[in-house]
């Protein structure tokens, strides 16, 4: 996922490839849809979605001095990395936090992009 500028890429990749196709997300060679998704495949994808929380903190916590609301965007965040690790994640716990983020982070191209690849994720698999 690239931002607007060269050089400004958040880095955040699920599996190095994430697609999303009406409600089947592939990461990867996993595939997850809405519907029952293969045991396996959902687990690579989670894992994938969980590393992509991981570098999303990162993201937000580097960039924390240019945004008008950093402390809370990193609370909000760690809560989305929180969530992600537990073993049955709540899809509305993820997608309240996820919606705080993504106008905070607006101003970083890379990092917004990022979060919404991210809510997109959280809406197909749980």
């Amino acid at each position: 996922m690239t931002g607007t500028g060269a050089g400004d890429n958040s880095g955040i990749q699920a599996g190095g490839d994430i697609r999303i196709d009406g409600s089947a997300v592939a990461v990867n060679r996993s595939t997850a849809t809405t519907g029952a998704p293969a045991a396996a495949d959902r687990e690579a994808a989670v894992a994938e979605l969980r590393a992509a929380a991981r570098l999303l903190l990162e993201q937000v916590r580097s960039h924390q001095a240019e945004y008008e609301d950093g402390e809370e965007l990193v609370d909000a965040a760690e809560r989305v990395e929180a969530e992600l690790a537990q073993d049955e994640p709540r899809r509305g716990v993820l997608l309240r936090w996820l919606g705080f983020l993504a106008p905070g982070v607006a101003a970083t191209a890379a990092v917004a992009g990022d979060v919404a690849a991210i809510q997109d994720s959280v809406t197909s698999l749980f």
